[in-house]
């Protein structure tokens, strides 16, 4: 049967409102009348099946409808509906209607679409097969117009295509409803699918623009207006029976994603309308696939960082397989994989870690790959740029790891000039804690502590041209570790060379010992040329922010010693700075306790850096008994001049120590003594009787016994403490009654201290005292006897001299230069320390701290 161009009018009965179809320009007799009659006819006949499809599709729809429908023999319908112009109180409709018998060329010059409202459709065309009996697209749905149609719309766009695409994976697929007040958005809509559909799904898609039954239309697509008889809000109709797409309010179905549809809506969105495969490009099982897709896809990726990652998670995840298994393919030239490349790292700007790596590893097998084929290594890191996260790298390192440690090997074995490409290979796959490039580390090093020979050259010009910040860190660390002790002279020369500027440079990210030894020849040359403690200070110095220095840490500090004295010794002065710096502990954490033994023994002056050295290392098993002896008798008397405790055991213990120690240095004894007499100032006055500290004072050097003084005069120098000690007269009485107590033996100097101490100290605090106060002191000393009384009075009476009492007695005498208010500056060697350099706030010879 030929193709033809058939005219009918459609109508209702007025009484019973069944439907007739009578024909009006048509090979085919008119019917016998009515519905009766169209079922009677054969259901065989291609011309009976046209008008069954009429009648159930156009028994009533507006003015212009446009449908396209597939008939049971596999032949196409194409109608076109108008209603009458000369009675249009009657529902009558006049349908042109283009009949393609099933094996007819069918729509291949036109989409059925594109002849809405064509104005062939007003001119009857051949009704005998003969000329072309389609009517002229002009729909003129050209690419810009659905871009913004698309763009507009862009929300509900892949849902649509999604339900579209659907229609041919199921058979029995359910039916589209487009709800829009507009028939021509419907059409639209419908021009939108043929556009992205492939070409041979395009001119198969069947549908009716405007149908006021729908459940009756046997298209796929069906759209509807605000009049429809259509519940668009009912859940079975919109959930389970049809697919709506609601224009007008309505809650519409439930999205359900597709990688095809959001991949095409994304092309469309983007302004790059999809290129359809024609018939018989794209896979015969699946016309849908990705991979046809493949050239827009990279012209999405690149154009636009939105472009893809707007894709949702399942369909990224296919968009990106399909890429992958574009970049796999060796037929692909040196462009595309650019432009896959451009897109993998477009992708991973914006998409979650592990999205990216099928596209990723495979652009990254073939970088590998053909770096394996080189005899040097690439210009760059095949692997920069590539978002492969960690599980990606995990598979490359297994499956390209051994042979790119092979290649290494084989490449050291050769001169060092040759390791870059070879290393670099290495590197690039591994990082830098591959088996190989330990090797190489091993060697690289080797070489750069060889004095001589090109092969240091040859190792910096290496580690230039690689410029792995892992690899050097790494080469530093073992620097670090092949030059400590002995054979540290290897560092400093390799320092003092040339190449020592490649060490320079990477100080920053260069081991403790490493910077200690680059600074150490820096102070140590021109123009600064420092040596001994000078340059020690120098580089112990804390870094910027750092509270101490580095150099309280035992291996720093040995790293030290060995650089600035080696096998040698400091000068004997310099012990103390030595110690203030790091620290005893530090010291003896060295293993340089020992070096420092001797300065202990003969410090040749007393400074509190020895105290504090003679406590961390008293109890050491390695030491004399003289250094033993000397050691403890500086931690007895610093412990007794701070809590002034059990003076009857010092007492004891001193002298034994002292000819433990023997020969005791002379200014190591005064300072021991100095540190007792601060004790012995602190003790309350009975205690200092009846401890026999006071038989120990009195029988005394006289260097103890004027320390002692010192000590308690410094005491009484403060105006506010007198004033104190004045308000406490029981005590004035007890230490009247102690230092004036006749002993069994004294010295000679014993007494003209104690007269000095009377006068300056009590005769002092007297001037403060009320009558009542002083009668305090009388009672309390008339308590011991009468006797004890006539002496206070009578010493009492020659201080005042007839009525004058002595003045106070001027401060401890300061250094020039010295700030009052601030501590006092250091001794000079051989002179003994201020006092009191250590007496806290409100101390009292009566009251010590406890």
């Amino acid at each position: 049967m030929v193709n033809r161009r058939l005219s009918y009018l459609l109508d209702r009965e007025p009484d019973t409102g069944s439907v007739r179809l009578q024909p009006l320009r048509s090979p085919e007799p008119p019917p016998s009348g009515g519905e009766r009659a169209a079922e009677d006819d054969d259901l065989l006949d291609p011309l009976a099946q046209v008008r069954q499809v009429i009648a159930l599709t156009h028994h009533w729809t507006p003015h212009g409808a446009l449908s396209c429908s597939r008939l049971p023999d596999g032949g196409s319908l194409l109608c076109d509906s108008r209603t009458d112009g000369e009675r249009p109180d009657e529902q009558r409709q006049f349908i042109e209607a283009v009949h393609l018998p099933a094996g007819a060329a069918g729509f291949d010059p036109v989409w059925p679409i594109d002849t809405w409202r064509s104005r062939s459709w007003d001119t009857p065309g051949p009704a005998d097969g003969h000329g072309n009996v389609l009517p002229a697209p002009e729909g003129h749905f050209d690419p810009p117009l659905l871009v913004r149609f698309a763009q507009e719309r862009a929300a509900r766009v892949a849902p649509f295509l999604a339900d579209v695409r659907r229609l041919w994976a199921d058979p029995a697929g359910r039916q589209i409803v487009i709800a829009e007040e507009d028939p021509e958005t419907v059409v639209r809509w419908i021009a939108l699918a043929c556009a992205s559909l492939p070409e041979h799904h395009a001119r198969e898609l069947t549908f009716v623009t405007r149908a006021d039954e729908p459940h009756e239309a046997p298209q796929q697509i069906v759209g509807i207006g605000p009049e429809s008889a259509f519940d668009r809000h009912d859940p079975l109709l919109v959930e389970h029976l049809y697919r709506v797409h609601d224009g007008l309010g309505g809650p519409g179905s439930p999205y359900v994603p597709d990688p095809w549809a959001e991949l095409t809506a994304a092309l469309w969105r983007s302004g790059t309308p999809p290129v359809p495969p024609a018939s018989g490009a794209a896979d015969d099982d699946d016309p849908f696939a990705l991979a046809a897709l493949v050239p827009q896809l990279l012209r999405l990726g690149t154009a636009s960082g939105d472009g893809l990652t707007a894709l949702r998670g399942d369909s990224l995840r296919a968009v990106v397989a399909t890429l992958a298994s574009a970049a796999q393919d060796q037929a692909q030239g040196s462009p595309a994989m650019e432009e896959l490349t451009r897109v993998c790292q477009e992708l991973g700007k914006h998409c979650a870690d592990g999205v990216t790596d099928p596209l990723a590893l495979a652009l990254a097998r073939r970088r590998l790959a053909a770096a394996l084929d080189q005899d040097t290594g690439p210009r760059h890191d095949p692997l920069a740029g590539l978002p492969l996260g960690e599980a990606a790298r995990r598979s490359l390192r297994s499956e390209f790891g051994p042979r790119f440690d092979q290649g290494l090997e084989r490449g050291l074995r050769g001169p060092v000039a040759a390791w870059a490409g070879p290393l670099r290979h290495a590197l690039e796959l591994h990082g830098h804690q591959g088996a190989g490039v330990e090797d190489a580390v091993n060697k690289l090093v080797r070489a750069l502590l060889q004095p001589r020979g090109p092969e240091r050259a040859d190792a910096v010009t290496v580690l230039k041209s690689v410029g792995h910040h892992g690899l050097n860190r790494r080469v530093l660390a073992k620097i670090a570790a092949d030059t400590t002790g002995r054979r540290s002279h290897l560092l400093r020369e390799l320092l003092t060379s040339p190449q020592g500027e490649w060490v320079r440079s990477h100080r920053d990210i260069a081991p403790p010992s490493v910077r200690l030894v680059e600074q150490a020849v820096w102070w140590g040359g021109s123009p600064h040329h420092l040596r001994g403690v000078e340059l020690f200070a120098k580089l112990a110095e804390p870094a910027p922010g750092a509270a101490v220095s580095a150099a309280t840490d035992p291996s720093t500090l040995d790293a030290l010693w060995g650089l600035v004295w080696g096998a040698g010794q400091p000068e004997r002065p310099d012990f103390p700075r030595i110690v203030r710096i790091c620290g005893a502990e530090a010291v003896l954490g060295a293993n340089l306790g020992t070096r420092f033994l001797a300065w202990l023994t003969s410090p040749g002056r007393f400074d509190r850096e020895l105290v504090d050295f003679a406590r961390a290392v008293h109890r050491r098993a390695e030491l004399t008994v003289r250094e033993r002896a000397t050691a403890q008798l500086l931690v007895v008397a610093d412990d007794f001049a701070r809590t002034s405790s059990s003076p009857r055991d010092v007492v004891d213990s001193v002298g034994e120590l002292r000819r433990a120690g023997s020969p005791v240095d002379p200014a190591l004894w005064d300072g021991v003594q100095y540190l007792l007499a601060r004790g012995f100032a602190g003790l309350p006055p009975n205690e200092l009787y009846e401890s026999g500290a006071l038989s120990f004072l009195a029988t005394a050097e006289p260097a103890l016994q004027r320390h002692y003084r010192a000590a308690v005069l410094a005491d009484f120098a403060d105006e506010a403490k007198v004033s104190r000690m004045a308000a406490r007269p029981e005590i004035v009485a007890d230490l009247f009654y102690v230092w004036r107590k006749e002993l069994t033996r004294t010295s000679r100097e014993w007494h003209v201290v104690v007269e000095d101490l009377l006068r300056q100290t009590l005769g002092v605090v007297l001037r403060r005292m009320n009558d009542e106060q002083r009668g305090v002191v009388a009672t309390r000393l008339v308590g011991r006897s009468d006797d004890w009384l006539r002496r206070w009075l009578r010493w009492a009476n020659e201080i005042r001299g007839g009525g004058a009492y002595p003045s106070p007695p001027p401060p401890p005498a300061r250094r020039p230069g010295h700030v009052p208010g601030q501590p006092p500056p250091p001794p000079q060697p051989g002179e003994l320390p201020t006092y009191p350099p250590e007496y806290p706030p409100g101390y009292s010879p009566s009251h010590p701290p406890r």
